[in-house]
């Protein structure tokens, strides 16, 4: 009959790994700059000038008023 061998040891525990440091916070963005002013459009075309109005009637011819009377000649 074989007999049987040693009991082999325990081995060692293995280390705790240690936490690694914490990492530092990054930089900022940089704040997009304003673009810049849209320029004012152009003046729009000046408006055409209006039609002429209607020519007005011409009035009625008034009558010729009555003759004065001769004044006689004096003595």
């Amino acid at each position: 009959v074989t007999p049987v061998g040693p009991v082999s040891p325990v081995g060692p525990v293995s280390p705790v790994t240690p936490v690694g440091p914490v990492s530092p916070v990054g930089p900022v963005s940089p704040v997009t700059p304003v673009g810049p002013v849209s320029p004012v459009g152009p003046v729009g075309p000046v408006s055409p000038v209006g039609p002429v109005g209607p020519v007005s009637p011409v009035g009625p011819v008034l009558p010729v008023g009555p003759v004065s009377p001769v004044t006689p000649v004096g003595p």
